[in-house]
């Protein structure tokens, strides 16, 4: 005689409820072997196979439909290969919508808001969104700085090559490249002062002087007269 479980029985070696197994029979996914007078189900080896790979595709994100297609299809195994390929592309989505979120919730950590800050910078979106502004912004910051040492190694190389006398003409070029990054950097961003919620802008010489990180620059608010690290964000 082969082996047969209850429905409980079948449920507790499965680890879901009794109700799942019979909200299963009612979507006529997995009926049982057999029914008894008493209405007592049993189930044997064959469907609970069936049933742990329906708890499996479940697991993979498949909805019940789609698995009823499935087990009812006669080409299953090549619907099944579509359905992995389409679930694997919307988990990949998920997976990427979330660590989206996992870096906005590590940013808002790091940079620690006060309550000034919440209370008069509008929110947090509006400081998410300049955020992703400025991320952009240290993109072609990036770039452009790649551009000047490109430009200066090729300048010292010719200089080399032909061995010309305008040593300070390149120092020149590079310094004048140099300060008008800095001033494209410096027109493009604004500070959050971390005591009042203040946004201001410092004067240049003060930008450029000023300790930072890649966060926040140290600045005194003109609201508060307080000298501290303020949080970085792109200008409107």
């Amino acid at each position: 005689m082969s082996e047969r479980y209850t429905i409980g029985e079948a449920a507790k070696k499965l680890q879901v409820s009794t109700r799942t197994l019979r909200f299963y029979e009612e979507k006529d996914l997995v009926r049982p072997a057999y029914t008894e007078e008493n209405g007592y189900r049993f189930y044997e080896k064959d469907q609970i196979r069936q049933l742990e790979l329906i708890l499996f595709l479940k697991e993979l994100g498949f909805s019940l439909k789609q698995i009823k297609m499935l087990i009812q299809d006669e080409h299953g195994s090549q619907s099944l290969e579509l359905l992995l390929k389409e679930q694997y592309q919307e988990n990949q989505r998920k997976i990427d919508e979330i660590s989206k979120k996992q870096a906005q919730i590590k940013y808002l950590q790091k940079i620690k808001l006060s309550r000034a800050v919440l209370t008069n910078h509008s929110d947090i979106t509006d400081i998410m969104r300049k955020e992703n502004r400025l991320l952009a912004l240290r993109r072609r910051m990036c770039f452009l700085g790649s551009l000047l040492v490109l430009g200066e190694l090729v300048g010292i190389s010719l200089l080399y090559a032909f061995k010309l006398q305008m040593s300070v003409a390149v120092i020149g070029v590079t310094v004048v490249g140099a300060i008008a990054l800095s001033k494209y950097y410096y027109d493009n961003v604004e500070y959050v002062c971390p005591n009042c919620g203040d946004v201001f802008i410092p004067s240049f010489l003060e930008f450029n002087l000023a300790p930072h990180t890649p966060k926040f620059r140290k600045s005194t608010c003109p609201k508060c007269g307080k000298k501290s690290y303020c949080l970085e964000i792109s200008r409107e």
